[in-house]
């Protein structure tokens, strides 16, 4: 199943958007490269199209564009009133049950660029489920010769699943959720008790490209 396999790769922001958000946030070259601990000229570089950087390197610009981005959503700054994890909140969430298998749970992850599902039974949330979780635990189990990689894809989200995700009500200042962020995937939105949406660290970085 090779196309499953290669969603098991970690997933970026298109590489197109890294000067989009450089200008955005006002920042030049020079200071992104700081605050990401890169060169200038390899921000350059990757701005013109000219290097394909290495994921480790991408990683860090974003890393710094979220970083910034949360930052200036705990101080207030430059997005009017304060934010509630409403405001941030991604509305719909798509859920996996937890006899569904990974290959299903790598399916939904891959149509929606998820990188986190909830696992829900009927309205009750019972564990979560991470790009992360099923990557290593694929690799684990290739590596030691356990299982096949198709044997893998049919084990149920139930047997390799992590505790659910916090549960934060709408208007639960941002704060609070940059707090469960920096320890959880992902925080799933209530509006009188009923889940109504997920934030995660990307949400922080849409609220930069807007």
């Amino acid at each position: 199943m090779p196309s499953l396999k290669l969603t098991l790769i970690p997933q970026l922001p298109d590489l197109g958007e890294i000067r989009h958000m450089r200008k955005n946030l006002d920042l030049s070259q020079r200071e992104l490269a700081s605050l990401a601990g890169v060169s200038q000229s390899l921000i350059a570089k990757i701005e013109r199209g000219s290097i394909d950087p290495s994921y480790g390197n991408v990683r860090k610009i974003f890393t710094a564009f979220e970083n910034l981005l949360r930052k200036r959503a705990l101080e207030g700054k430059n997005i009017g009133d304060r934010l509630t994890v409403g405001d941030l909140a991604s509305r719909g969430v798509v859920s996996i049950s937890p006899e569904e298998s990974l290959a299903e749970a790598v399916n939904k992850m891959v149509k929606g660029r998820f990188t986190q599902l909830p696992v829900m039974v009927g309205g009750r949330i019972v564990g979560g489920i991470t790009d992360d979780r099923i990557r290593d635990y694929t690799i684990e189990e290739t590596r030691n010769q356990r299982k096949l990689y198709d044997e893998v894809m049919q084990v149920p989200v139930e047997d390799i699943m992590d505790n659910p995700f916090p549960i934060l009500s709408e208007d639960t200042p941002i704060e609070l959720a940059s707090l469960h962020l920096q320890r959880e995937e992902a925080v799933l939105v209530t509006r009188r008790g009923t889940i109504v949406g997920i934030l995660t660290s990307a949400d922080f970085l849409n609220l930069g490209l807007r």
